[in-house]
């Protein structure tokens, strides 16, 4: 079967989190990726073996020590036959060991170049050092996120690094697209504050338009608690009629009618009948009358909860590998369902340096020369 990235290949140096979830789904649609790692250290999230170990299925691993001329002459010679680079540093450093945009063009004017950064490659904070929750701080999207007392919480997904690896993977493939009508590869210039900026656009809509609500206001659209302490949301943003079904319910027939603007109104007094009402049964029996009333109800789900789910089983969203030897390691599958073409989990994450001798073999290494550069810790 042919997948859609089959004969693309991607060259992997950016690492921890936004570039390898990046090439991993690049590799689940079949392109080649080679994970480029420094020798003896390897990418800094295999500190946490679980954590590399879920984003980095599909690769090879090369190890090059790139201050060393000649790791930069193999990687060179590697851009030659490469569709793509991902690199990650910082704004400039990229240029000082000779891996820069410019350099590596010319070396092969159709390759993809993808930048992954911070704040973007130019910029007022284009210096700035920063993680994922410093980038949704300055994007406004943190200030989102607050409990019922108005104080901030620290969300428990890396949303910023998780977005701009989903954007690098669309930019690239759309550089991919021009390149079969240009013959001409392209700068990509990611930024994770672009992207978490971007996925404020409705709350940045509101703002312009002077909106006194927004869609999610409504007092039906929030986390309730049951009587037996157990968590769960309700889906009501502006459709009256849900909001019907809901008063029908929990017995609020007194305020049925109210549509989604008076609702916003009157949202403190609204939530308050909601929690006290809720607070009298079991989650279990709210969910099931909830539903049997086609009214949007989820249970506030725990992570082991998930692995076990059916819907998840037969989605077929876990998957269980064996790729090595009988020990099975479970793995989050690509989300998205290609009928003709589907992604596929070919490989395991890969040891460090694990294909380093393909690799070099393929590119035209003698043995004596591999051995050299092992030798002298240039791989």
């Amino acid at each position: 079967m042919t997948l859609p990235l089959e004969d693309i290949r991607v060259i992997d140096s950016a690492n921890q989190y936004p570039g390898p979830y990046c090439t991993m789904l690049l590799g689940d649609l079949g392109a080649e990726i080679i994970k480029v790692e420094r020798p003896g250290l390897g990418d800094p999230a295999r500190i946490l073996p679980w954590f590399f170990g879920s984003i980095n299925r599909n690769k090879k691993s090369l190890t090059l020590d790139l201050k060393k001329k000649e790791s930069g002459d193999i990687l060179r010679r590697l851009v030659e036959k490469s569709d793509v680079l991902t690199e990650g540093f910082r704004p400039g450093v990229a240029g000082k060991i000779g891996l820069d945009w410019e350099a590596l063009q010319k070396i092969n004017p159709r390759l993809i170049y993808c930048s992954i950064s911070g704040y973007g490659q130019e910029g007022p904070y284009r210096n700035m050092p920063g993680h994922d929750l410093n980038y949704m701080a300055m994007s406004g999207m943190l200030g989102c996120f607050r409990d019922m007392e108005g104080n901030l919480v620290k969300p428990g997904i890396a949303i910023g690094d998780l977005s701009s690896g989903m954007f690098a993977a669309i930019g690239i493939m759309a550089a991919l697209a021009a390149r079969e009508k240009t013959n001409r590869g392209q700068f990509v210039d990611v930024s994770m504050f672009d992207g978490l900026v971007s996925w404020m656009s409705t709350i940045l809509g509101k703002h312009f338009a002077k909106a006194p609500f927004y869609v999610f206001d409504d007092p039906g659209y929030g986390i309730f608690r049951a009587s037996d302490g157990k968590s769960f949301t309700l889906g009501i943003a502006h459709e009256n009629w849900f909001w019907e079904r809901l008063c029908d319910v929990t017995g609020l027939k007194e305020f049925r009618g109210l549509d989604a603007t008076e609702r916003r109104v009157r949202w403190d007094e609204l939530t308050a009948e909601l929690r006290q009402v809720f607070a009298c049964k079991p989650r279990k029996e709210w969910i099931l009358a909830l539903l049997e009333a086609d009214v949007p109800v989820a249970p506030v789900k725990a992570v082991e909860e998930v692995a076990m789910d059916p819907h998840v089983a037969f989605r077929e969203m876990i998957q269980a590998k064996s790729w090595k030897s009988s020990e099975v390691r479970f793995q989050v599958n690509f989300p998205i369902k290609l009928f003709d073409t589907p992604a596929e989990l070919r490989l395991a994450p890969p040891e460090l340096g694990e294909h380093n001798c393909e690799i070099l073999k393929w590119l035209g290494y003698l043995p004596e020369e591999i051995e050299k550069f092992a030798k002298n810790r240039v791989i």
